[in-house]
This record gives C-alpha cells, sequence and structure tokens, in this order.
C-alpha cells in the first residue's frame, strides 16, 4: 500500500536521495552521465532544507512498507507556459519535482502522488496546474499524457552541459484528474 506523508525540514535528507536516484533513473541517457554520477544527495538535501522554508512550496514523500520510494513537489505556477497571461492565467499551479525510485516505477506511485497533488492545490484555490518534463523523457511523456495532461508549451534548457526541450504539459481542471472514474 502506498502512504503518502508531508515532507518537513527532517526528511530533507530522504527528498536529497530520491531527488538524485530519481534524476538518475529518469535522464540517464537524455542527460550527460558525468553530471548525473557527480550529483550528491546531500547537496540537494541542503536545497529541500532552503526550499521547504518557502511557504509556497510543498512537498510530501510516497511510501511503500514504510520505505521512501518517490515524492512530489507543488505549488503556485514559477514556470508559466508560452502565451500564459499574468491577468488571467490558465494555470495557476505547477507541479516542480515529481521523482519515483527507478525500481517503483509502474506500480502507481506516479499517479498517487500526482493526484495528491492535485488534491491538496484545490484548498488553495489551484484548480489548473502544470508542469516541465524533458522531451526525451518518453516514458515520463507518456505517463502525463495518459493521465489526461495536455502538451501546452515549449522552451530549451541546459543542464550539465547538456541543451534539452522541455515541454510543459497542462490539466486545465485537475477536477477531471482526481475524480474517481471507477464508481
Amino acid at each position: 500500500m502506498i502512504e503518502i506523508y508531508k515532507a518537513s525540514q527532517k526528511e530533507a535528507d530522504i527528498l536529497g536521495v530520491l531527488h538524485v536516484e530519481g534524476w538518475r533513473g529518469a535522464y540517464g541517457g537524455i542527460i550527460n552521465q558525468e553530471y548525473l554520477d557527480g550529483l550528491k544527495p546531500g547537496e540537494k538535501a541542503d536545497l529541500w532544507t532552503e526550499w521547504l522554508d518557502n511557504p509556497e512550496i510543498k512537498a510530501d514523500i510516497a511510501y511503500i512498507d514504510n520505505h521512501p520510494v518517490g515524492f512530489v513537489s507543488y505549488g503556485r505556477i514559477h514556470t508559466p507556459p508560452p502565451g500564459q497571461s499574468a491577468i488571467r492565467p490558465l494555470y495557476t499551479a505547477e507541479i516542480l519535482a515529481l521523482y519515483i525510485l527507478p525500481d517503483y516505477w509502474r506500480k502507481g506511485v506516479g499517479t498517487s502522488l500526482l493526484k495528491h497533488a492535485a488534491r491538496e492545490l484545490k484548498p488553495m484555490k489551484h484548480t489548473s496546474m502544470c508542469l516541465w518534463v524533458l522531451d526525451k523523457n518518453k516514458r515520463a511523456c507518456g505517463f502525463y499524457e495518459k493521465m489526461g495532461a495536455t502538451r501546452i508549451g515549449k522552451h530549451f534548457v541546459e543542464i550539465g552541459g547538456t541543451k534539452a526541450k522541455e515541454v510543459c504539459y497542462g490539466w486545465r481542471y485537475t477536477h477531471d484528474l482526481i475524480q474517481d472514474k471507477s464508481a
């Protein structure tokens, strides 16, 4: 069974490990391997300690049998898709990070974390959300499309010396994502 708990400062080390291992699994063959090999969980933990101090950034960790297996971070939109109007935004929230340990891919963890974030954003008055993902991460792109997201934008980034295209996926109405369709 997947259990999801809010992350606090004391879980920064766990987030650091999940973040680094998630990147290595997701981006191997996409981003410079030397860069991925050089990632340090302790350095990511330091960043998480800082990020968790920001009340606009939330992070929650998924556990299976009391072992952390993935996390999601979310909050108000930080990187709007192209064409987004500040006056009347279509997307108000953003999934900032969603990483699962590779051994737990395709076991429902990503689905649980994504729906969890959408539910948590609702009381914060966010009914739409988006996220950015590397275009070459076909597994993740396929997952977001399966979850009902629409590709709404793109831009280019440089990560570890690798230039890459990031695509933005959006859910215009998160209600559609969190609604239980099995009933």
